[in-house]
């Protein structure tokens, strides 16, 4: 047969020419479109995963396994601490793995939220949450003012907890809505803020921002679209106005912020 006779086939498969000199352009391409595929494909089981240890603290060790186990099964946590005091949480803070604490309030060695400065102090890269039996509004401010970057209450449904869970690890401040009902206890005293010493308090920018929508009438929502941050600091911002004025509710703040800012 003549060679002008034989037909040439076109096919996407290396000559052996090719592969014996070294990887061809389309083999290249192929190589570096898995390798893609892969890296994306392990960066979105990353984000998925959560990184680091979990502490979780709790004087219960019967809850402290249940939440290990929806943990590990919904946010695919992998390492675990347990401590039953709170000198068993600062032994294990010097686990410089750990970036996630929970705990609950009343554990032995915890006398007061205020406690949770220490933990902060200790381990600022680490993020801290209370998940505790008690709505008091003294444990809530007390917590977050101290330092926790959310407070949970543990009569939530699981697949709430893990909601707030992923709110608070993307950066966020969780702050629960009972807290706008739960009023300051008022007294005599507190319900009329002479004007001179209104003047000496002292606010941030921000807390301004927020009692300005406050005097508004704004909701918390409203708000927080307007300043461009999440509504649980909105809140944050609200607790710590209503104790710095002393305010009983929101309309009583409203009142004494006018006199305030104008």
């Amino acid at each position: 047969m003549h060679l002008s006779h034989i037909a040439y086939i076109k096919t996407d498969r290396p000559t052996i020419f090719e592969v014996l000199s070294g990887p061809c352009p389309r083999v290249r391409r192929k190589t570096q479109d898995l390798h893609a595929e892969g890296h994306k494909a392990l960066q979105v089981r990353r984000k998925s995963e959560f990184q680091g240890t979990v502490l979780i603290a709790d004087d219960h060790e019967i809850f402290r396994l249940g939440l290990l186990q929806l943990l590990r099964r919904s946010l695919k946590v992998k390492r675990f601490l347990q401590a039953a005091s709170f000198a068993q949480v600062m032994e294990h803070l010097s686990d410089e793995d750990v970036s996630l604490v929970i705990l609950d309030l009343k554990m032995p060695g915890l006398t007061a939220s205020t406690e949770i400065r220490r933990l902060r102090l200790l381990r600022p890269d680490a993020r801290m949450v209370v998940l505790s039996g008690s709505e008091c509004r003294e444990d809530i401010l007390g917590s977050l003012s101290a330092g926790a970057h959310g407070y949970i209450v543990k009569n939530q449904q699981t697949d709430q907890l893990i909601r707030r869970l992923r709110y608070i690890l993307s950066g966020e401040m969780y702050v629960p809505a009972s807290l706008a009902e739960l009023l300051p206890e008022t007294t005599e005293a507190s319900t009329s803020k002479p004007i001179a010493e209104l003047l000496k308090i002292d606010l941030s920018k921000r807390q301004r921002q927020v009692l300005k929508g406050l005097i508004e009438g704004k909701s918390n929502k409203v708000i927080a679209q307007a300043l461009g941050i999440a509504e649980g600091t909105v809140k944050i911002h609200l607790a710590a106005l209503f104790r710095l004025l002393r305010a009983a509710n929101r309309a009583h703040a409203a009142a004494l912020g006018k006199q305030l800012i104008g």
